[in-house]
C-alpha cells in the first residue's frame, strides 16, 4: 500500500491478522448460517449484479461474501483488505474460482483503483472499523461507475450483543456512529443519489428446524417500530 497507515488503521490490521482463520470457531451456526445468507442476499439484490459485472468488496475478510457472490452470480470479483493474513485465508477459500477474482491488500481510505472502475461496490461490517468512515464511502463512490450501486451493511449498536462488542473491544468503538442519519449524510456528501437506509432485523440462525418460526417472528417484529429500531444490522444503499 502506497499510503502509510494511521495508528487506528494499524490497530485494525493487527486485530484482523490475529483473528485470521478463527471466525468459524465462535460464530453461531458458522458463516453459512441463515442470517449470513439473508444479509448477502440483500446486498446482491441491491447491487443488481449482472453477468460479467465488475464488483468490489471493501473488507473481504476471509472471503465468505466473495465465495457466495462467485458461486451464485456470474461476476468478476475484486476484494481488498488491510489484513494480509485474512487475504491468505480468503485465497485458499476461493481457489476453485480461479480467473474470476483478484484479492489485494489495500487501504479503504485510499483505494488504489481508477475512477469509475466497478459496476457495484459493497462492504459488510467494515465501515465501523474505520476512523474516518465518510472517507471510505467517498472512495467507494469514486471507483464506482455512473449508474452503479453501493451497498453498506453494518451492525446496529442498539442490538444487545453489538452493544457488548462496542463496549468491550476498542476495535469496535466506532459502531457508536453507525446510525441511519450518518449513513445518509455520508452517502449524500459523496455525491450519491437514491440514498436509502433501513434496519434489518432477524432472529437466531439455529437450530435449523426453527427457521420457519424465526421467519414469522422476523415478519411480525419488522412491523413494530421500537423493536425494529434495535435491529441487528443497518443497511444503506445508493446509486452514482
Amino acid at each position: 500500500m502506497k499510503k502509510s497507515l494511521t495508528e487506528k488503521e494499524k490497530l485494525q490490521e493487527r486485530y484482523f491478522n490475529n483473528k485470521a482463520g478463527t471466525h468459524r470457531i465462535y460464530l453461531v451456526g458458522g458463516r453459512d448460517n441463515r442470517n449470513h445468507k439473508i444479509k448477502l442476499n440483500a446486498i446482491i439484490e441491491t447491487l443488481k449484479l449482472g453477468e460479467n459485472d465488475e464488483v468490489l468488496e471493501v473488507g473481504v475478510g476471509e472471503g465468505e461474501h466473495a465465495y457466495n457472490c462467485l458461486k451464485y452470480c456470474g461476476i468478476h470479483y475484486t476484494g481488498i483488505d488491510i489484513s494480509q493474513k485474512s487475504l491468505d485465508v480468503a485465497e485458499e477459500r476461493l481457489k476453485s474460482f480461479k480467473g474470476r477474482y483478484r484479492l489485494k491488500r489495500d487501504n479503504a481510505n485510499k483505494l488504489s483503483f481508477h475512477d469509475n472502475s466497478f459496476d457495484g461496490v459493497f462492504c459488510a461490517a467494515t465501515l465501523h472499523h474505520m476512523d474516518r468512515p465518510y472517507i471510505m464511502i467517498s472512495e467507494m463512490a469514486r471507483v464506482l461507475k455512473p449508474g452503479g450501486r453501493i451497498a453498506i451493511m453494518e451492525p446496529n449498536w442498539l442490538y444487545p450483543s453489538n452493544l457488548g462488542f462496542m463496549l468491550l473491544l476498542k476495535e469496535d468503538r466506532n459502531m457508536w456512529i453507525m446510525r441511519r442519519k450518518n449513513f445518509q449524510d455520508w452517502m449524500q456528501k459523496a455525491g450519491l443519489k437514491d440514498v436509502s437506509v433501513k434496519n434489518m432485523l432477524y432472529t437466531p440462525p439455529v437450530p435449523g428446524f426453527m427457521i420457519p418460526i424465526y421467519d414469522q417472528i422476523d415478519n411480525i417484529c419488522s412491523r413494530l417500530p421500537l423493536i425494529q429500531r434495535c435491529s441487528l444490522m443497518l443497511f444503506g444503499s445508493a446509486m452514482k
